[in-house]
């Protein structure tokens, strides 16, 4: 979140203020030269100024509100980018704060996150097998990973993971026996909480207990 406000919102207030404020001084200026032109159009036609300076003049004001007019098009462009570009800054983060945290990485929180993924064909670097992956988060596009620490190939063996024992198995599946107790024991819980005070409490406690019995 601190990237992507200072990245995306912080940036972009003093880009806009400075689009917005070429883009008033460009609205003003060809409103300006529309009244030149048009008392232009009324001192040729009371014969105040000749035809040859009235065409000079005339085709260097239509110049200038051409050139005027692309201005403030692309300067239009750019404000309507930078609020889209800060709205989805807000709909990243507030999806970050609902998901700040989380018992499991499910693929339909990932599915929230991630937009796309592209994983580029492999390649060889100094001997490596190397694939480059981009991610593409939603709102915000693509990610760029924070620069990380690089490992000499001589170091990867020392970090190896230490190869798993029984004893590391047992206790494995006695942790996912516990959890799977409480989630079994909560999800009970909250159906016979609903079923209080109907006529179904009663089947469900019978069929609770008959469950425990076995």
């Amino acid at each position: 979140m601190e990237r992507l406000r200072k990245e995306s919102v912080i940036r972009q207030d003093a880009a806009i203020k400075e689009s917005h404020k070429k883009h008033a001084n460009a609205q003003r200026r060809r409103e300006e030269i529309s009244g030149l032109i048009k008392k232009l159009y009324e001192s040729y036609a009371a014969d105040k100024i000749p035809e040859k300076h009235f065409t000079e003049l005339l085709t260097g004001y239509g110049a200038e509100q051409e050139q005027l007019d692309r201005e403030i098009a692309a300067l239009q462009t750019a404000i309507d980018s930078y609020n889209a570009d800060s709205v989805r800054a807000d709909k990243f983060i507030a999806l970050v704060k609902k998901h700040t945290e989380f018992a499991e990485l499910s693929a339909a929180l990932l599915n929230e996150f991630v937009e796309k993924v592209i994983v580029h064909e492999a390649e060889k670097i100094d001997g490596v097998r190397t694939v480059k992956v981009d991610i593409y988060l939603s709102y915000i596009g693509k990610f760029e990973l924070p620069e990380l620490e690089e490992v000499q190939p001589q170091e990867v063996a020392k970090r190896k993971r230490k190869p798993r024992t029984e004893a590391d198995r047992e206790y494995d599946r006695k942790r996912y026996a516990k959890k799977r107790a409480a989630r079994i024991a909560a999800e009970e819980a909250a159906r016979a909480s609903i079923l209080q005070g109907t006529s179904f409490e009663d089947q469900f406690r019978k069929s609770e207990a008959e469950t425990v019995a076995s």
